[in-house]
């Protein structure tokens, strides 16, 4: 197998396979998702700062039997000019090995949608290889789920006409595979000084929860998220439900009640989510 070699071990997850296996050992839920397609949110940032967050999405999603799990993650560096007009990119390679263990990509799926998607949705490696928030999450997914293939799509931010391609594809996805769960990496707000970073990020959950447009503009309200494009793409599919239970709220020094200004304009700082959308059982 042709796969990619780990770039963001030890700086995002422990190296060693033993450790990660018991950082990332899958935990029970006091609510659960119970059908498909269904959707959990979780952070990028260092399993120090958002494993908690990620075991709090993953455990509501634990009893599912994804025959397909569609990471949307964020595109943090800007688009070479020789891959536009390419706006949502995937891997080249049959996986990834992270830890002495192979994670399995979709591969039949991912040649069919960059036939039907081209040139806007391309096999790039260099994308991946820069961009973190698939390779923490994929430990993730084989505690929780073993070796279902992934069909990994990172995306940048996006105009109204790459929006309705972005959501056509997520479509075509679906029209394939019925039991898919959707992880979408992101953050609720930029790295910003308090209190912006808590209105930010207030703004963000707020259209969450409602199933609003994430990328409406309203007078003092901002959204600083970077992965709006594609909670916007999953938003409009017409099998979820559009709107996002929240599972808490994590800052650097863990799990906090609520989201509360931290009345530091010095430093700057991130606010995590857990969240979740589908049909749930307690």
């Amino acid at each position: 197998m042709s796969m990619l070699d780990s770039h963001h071990h030890m700086i995002f997850y422990p190296e060693d396979r033993e450790v990660l296996s018991q950082a990332t050992e899958k935990r029970t839920a006091e609510t659960y998702l119970r059908s498909l397609p269904s959707a959990i949110l979780i952070p990028h940032a260092a399993y120090q700062f958002s494993l908690e967050a990620l075991h709090r999405s993953f455990s509501v999603a634990g009893n599912l039997k994804p025959s397909l799990i569609v990471f949307l993650g964020p595109l943090h560096q800007e688009i070479l000019e020789a891959d536009a007009p390419a706006f949502l990119f995937t891997s080249e390679q049959e996986g990834i090995t992270i830890a002495g263990r192979d994670h399995r990509f979709a591969t039949t799926m991912i040649k069919d949608l960059t036939v039907a998607y081209a040139p806007y949705f391309t096999q790039e490696d260099s994308y991946l290889i820069e961009e973190p928030a698939l390779e923490l999450t994929l430990p993730m997914v084989h505690s929780y789920f073993g070796d279902v293939p992934v069909l990994p799509i990172l995306a940048s931010s996006c105009t109204n006409e790459q929006m309705k391609t972005y959501h056509k594809l997520l479509e075509s996805v679906l029209e394939q595979e019925k039991h898919v769960l959707f992880i979408v990496s992101a953050n609720a707000n930029a790295l910003l000084p308090s209190p912006q970073a808590e209105e930010d990020a207030k703004t963000f959950i707020s259209r969450l929860q409602t199933g609003t447009s994430l990328l409406e503009n309203r007078k003092g309200e901002r959204i600083s998220s970077c992965n709006i494009s594609s909670l916007e793409a999953l938003r409009q599919l017409g099998s979820l439900p559009g709107k996002w239970s929240i599972g808490g709220y994590f800052d650097k020094m863990g799990e906090q009640p609520e989201l509360s200004n931290q009345n530091v304009t010095k430093e700057k700082h991130v606010w995590h989510i857990s969240a979740y959308q589908g049909a749930i059982h307690v």
